[in-house]
């Protein structure tokens, strides 16, 4: 019978492959799109940004759907990447200020501020224990101990992972943070900026469905 190595590396389901070809294409249009791409396309709570939130949510929705099925171990990790994509999704959405009145308007579109919620002073602490909670749960349940499995198996995205780093890296330059630059400025920074976190986001979305896939053939084979 060939290894869980042979049989799973290098190959990805359609699913896996589809999301990834989605982001390379995001990332390769990136560039040439921000140059022609109106400004308000990249508003804060405008259309870019709205489909970054959309594939959080998704993400999110998928890790819930997943930890349905499986072992406690599988379950608690599916459990944390939920959580995980849900506080990326809430902070995009600036906590939920962008469904306030934005403090002010200007060429770089609406400004909102979470400084305008009530909650917000709960927001941090709320963030921390949520967070200490799931890692205990997660250590508590062996979570951790599927890492040496995956990357025997070649399931650990790590190639995802670099790629949405590069996507971060690019949108950092965008702002020209960190001493980077992309030599662009106003609305076509701002465009790249935000087109370049959207195909971040999509490539985690891979590596979640490249783990799930390898769930999949792991729990059939070991």
């Amino acid at each position: 019978m060939p290894s869980v190595q042979n049989k799973l590396h290098p190959r990805l389901n359609k699913a896996t492959l589809l999301v990834m070809f989605a982001g390379l294409l995001v990332l390769i249009a990136s560039y040439p799109l921000s140059l022609v791409l109106p400004s308000w396309t990249s508003w804060e709570n405008g259309p870019v940004e709205n489909l970054q939130v959309v594939v959080l949510f998704l993400g999110m929705i998928q890790a819930i759907f997943f930890q349905k099925t499986g072992t406690p171990d599988w379950k608690w990790l599916w459990r944390g990447a939920a959580l995980i994509w849900f506080i990326c999704a809430v902070r995009e959405l600036s906590w939920g200020a962008v469904f306030l009145e934005p403090l002010s308007m200007s060429d770089s579109g609406p400004f909102f501020s979470s400084r305008q919620l009530w909650y917000k002073p709960a927001v941090m602490p709320a963030l921390i224990a949520s967070t200490l909670l799931f890692a205990m749960l997660i250590l508590r349940n062996g979570s951790h101990k599927l890492l040496n499995p995956l990357q025997r198996s070649g399931g650990l995205p790590w190639t995802e992972f670099l790629l949405a780093t590069l996507c971060m890296m690019i949108s950092t330059a965008a702002e020209e943070h960190l001493g980077l630059t992309t030599g662009l400025t106003g609305a076509a920074a701002q465009n790249l900026e935000e087109l370049s976190e959207l195909a971040a986001y999509i490539f985690l979305l891979t590596g979640q469905f490249r783990i799930r896939h390898h769930q999949s053939v792991l729990s059939t084979t070991l």
